[in-house]
C-alpha cells in the first residue's frame, strides 16, 4: 500500500457575493485552507479547511499551523492505516477541529481513491442525490422578503433563516417576511446561540399565533445552557436542534441525556468523517433527528459533506449551501449541480475533485 509522501497547505480567500451576517458576527471574505496529500504512487487527497464566524479561534493562520504540525506525524506512514492517521491527526490538533478534520477529509480522499471507490460508497452508498436549502442571512424583514424570493424562484423550496434573539417581535417579522416570500418554502430558523430564554419562548408564541412554522430552530443558546434547551422544548412547539453544543459524540451523549435537544446538526469540520459517524450513531440510539451543515466552503471543502450525506442517507435536513453564498469559483468535480440538488452519480473515486 502506499504512503504519504507529501503534503502540500495552501491558503486561500473567497469573497462572499453579500455580507454573510449573523448572531455572532459578520463578514464579506471567507479565508479557507486546501490541502492536498500525495501518495508514493502519485494518489492525491484533496481538502479544504474553512474559516468560521461560529469558530473564532478558526483563523487561517491557525489552521495553518495546525496542519503544518501535522506534517512529520504522517509522513511516510501507508495509507491504509488510515484510522491510525486519523486518530493521530485529531489527538496532535485537537483545540483545531477544522485542521484536523480536513486532514481526515484529505487521508480519506486518498484511501478511497488506491480502492478505487467513491467516498459516499465507502461511507455507506446509500443514496446518490441529496436537496440542500439556502441560508438567508441576518437582515432587516425588506431585505429578507426579496431574498426569500428569489431564493424561491431559483427552486429553493428549504430556506434557512439567520436570527439574533435581540427583539422576539424583529425576529417574528423576518420570519413573516420570509414567508410571504417565498410561501411554499419549508423554514428552519437558527439562533446561533444569540437568545435568552425569554425572548425564544416570545418568539415561539408569536409563531404559533401567526401560525408559521418552523421544522426546528437551531442552537438558540449558548453551547453549555442545556437548561435553556431542556426548558424552551418543555415551553414551546418548537424542536430544538444543537449546533456548536456538539463537537463529539460525548457532547451528543451529554445533549441527549439532558433532554435538551430534538435532534443535531452535524458538521464535517467540527467532527470529521469518522467523528460525524459517530454522532450519527448516538443520535439513532436516542432516536433524535439529523441535520448536517457547512461552514464557508467552496466545492472542494464541501464535497466531503455531500459524500457524507449521500453515503449515509440519515439527514432529514440538507445545509451545504456555501458553494451558493460564494464568488462563482471554477472547481470541476466532486458532485453534480442542478440548482438546489447535488448527485454523486458518476464519482469513480475519492470525492472525484
Amino acid at each position: 500500500m502506499p504512503t504519504i509522501q507529501s503534503i502540500d497547505i495552501k491558503p486561500v480567500a473567497f469573497k462572499l457575493k453579500d455580507p454573510f451576517v449573523t448572531a455572532a458576527g459578520r463578514k464579506t471574505e471567507t479565508h479557507n485552507v486546501q490541502l492536498t496529500l500525495t501518495l508514493s504512487d502519485g494518489t492525491r487527497g484533496l481538502s479544504e479547511a474553512s474559516s468560521s464566524i461560529a469558530m473564532p479561534t478558526e483563523s487561517q493562520e491557525n489552521m495553518v499551523r495546525a496542519l503544518r504540525s501535522l506534517i512529520p506525524e504522517l509522513h511516510g506512514k501507508p495509507i491504509e492505516n488510515y484510522r491510525e492517521l486519523i486518530a493521530t491527526s485529531w489527538r496532535v490538533q485537537n483545540l483545531h477541529p477544522t485542521a484536523a478534520a480536513a486532514m481526515e477529509s484529505a487521508i480519506l480522499d486518498a484511501f478511497t481513491r488506491t480502492l478505487r471507490k467513491p467516498l459516499s460508497e465507502f461511507l455507506g452508498g446509500k443514496i446518490l442525490t441529496i436537496e440542500t436549502d439556502l441560508t438567508l442571512s441576518l437582515a432587516a424583514p425588506k431585505e429578507l422578503f426579496k431574498s426569500a424570493r428569489d431564493a424561491a424562484k431559483k427552486g429553493f423550496r428549504r430556506l434557512k433563516v439567520k436570527l439574533d434573539g435581540t427583539s422576539p417581535q424583529l425576529d417574528f417579522e423576518r420570519l413573516q417576511a420570509v414567508k410571504k416570500g417565498a410561501p411554499r418554502a419549508t423554514l428552519v430558523a437558527d439562533g446561533n446561540q444569540g437568545f435568552g430564554l425569554s425572548q425564544a419562548t416570545d418568539l415561539a408564541h408569536r409563531l404559533k399565533r401567526a401560525g408559521v412554522s418552523l421544522v426546528f430552530l437551531e442552537q438558540p443558546f449558548r453551547r453549555h445552557d442545556l437548561r435553556s434547551m431542556k426548558l424552551f422544548r418543555q415551553r414551546t412547539h418548537i424542536p430544538v436542534f444543537a449546533d456548536e453544543a456538539v463537537h463529539s459524540a460525548a457532547d451528543a451523549v451529554r445533549v441527549f441525556e439532558a433532554e435538551a435537544a430534538d435532534g443535531v446538526n452535524i458538521k464535517v469540520a467540527k467532527s470529521g468523517l469518522l467523528g460525524a459517524l459517530d454522532i450519527i450513531h448516538i443520535a439513532q440510539r436516542f432516536k433524535k433527528r439529523l441535520a448536517i451543515g457547512c461552514m464557508e466552503e467552496s466545492k472542494l471543502g464541501l464535497a466531503a459533506s455531500v459524500h457524507l450525506a449521500c453515503g449515509t442517507g440519515v439527514f432529514e435536513w440538507v445545509d451545504l449551501d456555501s458553494v451558493f453564498l460564494l464568488e462563482p469559483i471554477v472547481q470541476r468535480g466532486g458532485f453534480l449541480m442542478k440548482g438546489p440538488k447535488y448527485s454523486v452519480k458518476g464519482i469513480r473515486a475519492g470525492i472525484g475533485m
